[in-house]
């Protein structure tokens, strides 16, 4: 994970980047199962990673993604992430085999560095202290189905059980 630049002390960034250890910690529980060869145990680990990414994938679509794109900064970047998160959340729904399963995790690394080693740092430089109150504004709206609060309590029970 990414941490020269920064962009954790930032209270949204920092967020999301907890979840994506957490995203990505689950995500190689799934892998070692399906290396495993044991295909329920991977494919009950990929249905708990798709709910984990769902509100995930949501806070960053509606908070900063779109202050950015309201910015005009990026859009191409952040269609290029939108279609990353697309495309996980199809493969998610898909045929589990053990190779997709490893793909997936494969896939999901990779996007994260993306959004770590790309996004991130870009947001760093070029939204400042109103534009952070907008993105965590934008996370907590109501209607969006987004509680990131309420996702990280249930991250912080999976670590503690873990």
């Amino acid at each position: 994970m990414c941490d020269h630049c920064g962009c954790r002390e930032i209270g949204p960034i920092g967020r999301l980047m907890d979840e994506h250890e957490r995203l990505l910690e689950v995500a190689g529980e799934a892998r070692e199962a399906a290396r495993a060869g044991d295909e329920a145990t991977a494919g009950r680990i990929i249905a708990e990673l798709a709910v984990l990414l769902r509100p995930h994938v949501q806070a960053e679509e509606d908070g900063l993604f779109a202050v950015m794109r309201e910015r005009g900064e990026y859009t191409d970047y952040l269609d290029q992430l939108e279609d990353e998160h697309a495309e996980l959340a199809d493969r998610l729904a898909g045929r589990l085999t053990p190779l997709t399963v490893l793909e997936i995790r494969a896939r999901l690394q990779e996007h994260i560095q993306h959004e770590e080693y790309g996004l991130f740092p870009a947001a760093l430089a070029s939204l400042g202290g109103d534009d952070w109150t907008s993105v965590t504004d934008r996370e907590d709206r109501p209607g969006t189905g987004v509680a990131p609060r309420a996702v990280e309590g249930h991250l912080r029970g999976r670590r503690a059980s873990a």
